[in-house]
């Protein structure tokens, strides 16, 4: 029996992965969260509502659990608590607060002796003011500790803008259910992010997927454009896939999938933040098959499922036959949703796969900042990277000039 706690956003397809296996799993949702209504995984699976954490170990244990998975960022705290608890196989328990919290990731990493960004926590405006002192060089990064998302990230240049922000956000209830209550104002990194995407068993970590992202900044935050995967490796990504592996370690990553984002400065490489589940938003996963022959998700089936056939992984190179794109389509303007007139040229484009996560005519466009995916992912998969790039840019283009989304003002009758 495994146990998938808090199986939504992506965790939805996670579930589903270890349904199609004909896996048992017992879905545990912590207050607030609902199962998935488009999951098959938690159509047919039983649930349970953890309401303290004596009780939901004595239901485990009961219905003989010998897994614990973190099936989204909203079940990491809890499954690391959980696998304690039952004295299972899980990533190191010391170092489950740098797990979840960035300040505490620095410090992490910085106790390893791996690089990281210069980074500074607040909880006032008396310690803001004092860490963009005399010697602050700006632009910097203002993010809360404890979100996701890009939600309530910020570059800032100014100390007056910095302090705006922290007063607007401070104790605002954020994406992941938490109170803002602390700050990270961190050095701006400048280069390339990319995304690491891993599987790890007995602490050995599996290499699945690896991307380069286009991140505009858009009203001073950045925004997710898409991201473009990497079969071949320059010597300064393969710097950064080493990195990474060694961040992992630094952070007590043992035991199944982890999403990572880390920047490639001109000094090497940085970590953003290590996410110790599946990636996220959105995992469907027939444009991953098309272009690795599996998906993040159900490489972390197999993991768990077939720990044999897993392990042979290990021998292989990496190099997916195809390249895989993902675009979060953005809106250019805010406003209520007529017709999405874009999507007949979006499907013709060369490499085009599938959409997923249509926004709904009728309603007003939502998230257009935060990388969500509420405004539509398109995906696509082709041997020709080059190719690709074009389909992006002219994409792109279509969405910058407001040919996706026909939009009229909020309180204009559609």
């Amino acid at each position: 029996m495994i146990a998938l706690v808090n199986p939504v956003s992506s965790g939805s397809a996670l579930a589903d992965a270890f349904w199609e296996e004909g896996a048992e799993c017992l879905h545990i949702y912590t207050d607030g969260l609902s199962p998935v209504a488009e999951s098959l995984a938690a159509r047919h699976s039983t649930s349970y509502r953890h309401t303290s954490l004596p009780e939901t170990v004595r239901h485990l244990t009961a219905h003989g659990v010998r897994t614990v998975i973190a099936a989204s960022e909203y079940g990491v705290t809890l499954a690391d608590e959980l696998s304690q608890e039952l004295g299972l196989p899980h990533h190191d328990h010391r170092l489950r607060a740098a797990r979840r919290d960035k300040h505490a990731m620095a410090q992490a990493l910085a106790a390893a002796g791996l690089p990281h960004a210069r980074t500074v926590l607040v909880h006032s405006e008396q310690e803001l003011s004092a860490a963009l002192g005399g010697r602050a060089c700006f632009p910097l990064v203002v993010k809360p500790v404890n979100s996701a998302g890009s939600e309530g990230c910020l570059i800032v240049e100014s100390r007056e803008r910095a302090m705006e922000l922290f007063r607007a956000h401070t104790g605002q209830v954020n994406l992941m259910g938490e109170v803002n209550d602390g700050y990270l104002v961190q050095e701006f990194l400048r280069g390339t992010q990319y995304i690491v995407n891993t599987v790890s068993t007995g602490g050995r970590h599996l290499l699945a997927e690896v991307y380069a992202e286009r991140i505009d900044h858009v009203d001073g935050a950045p925004m997710l454009r898409h991201i473009i995967s990497r079969s071949g490796f320059t010597a300064a990504e393969q710097e950064l896939v080493d990195y990474v592996l060694r961040c992992l370690d630094a952070l007590g990553i043992r035991e199944g999938a982890a999403h990572t984002e880390v920047m490639l400065t001109d000094e090497g490489p940085r970590l953003v933040e290590v996410n110790s589940r599946v990636m996220g938003p959105c995992l469907a996963p027939d444009a991953y098959q098309a272009g690795y022959g599996y998906s993040h998700q159900h490489l972390t089936a197999e993991s768990f499922l077939r720990p044999e056939e897993f392990a042979k992984r290990f021998e292989l190179p990496h190099g997916p036959a195809r390249t895989v794109a993902k675009v979060f389509l953005r809106p250019h303007r805010d406003g209520l949703l007529l017709a999405m007139d874009g999507l007949r040229t979006l499907r013709r484009l060369p490499g085009f796969h599938s959409i997923a996560r249509l926004p709904i005519i009728g309603e007003p466009v939502r998230d257009r900042y935060l990388t969500t995916g509420a405004c539509g992912i398109a995906f696509f998969v082709h041997e020709d990277a080059e190719l690709l790039q074009h389909s992006l840019a002219t994409l792109h283009d279509i969405e910058d000039s407001g040919g996706m989304f026909r939009l009229a003002d909020p309180d204009t009758e559609s």
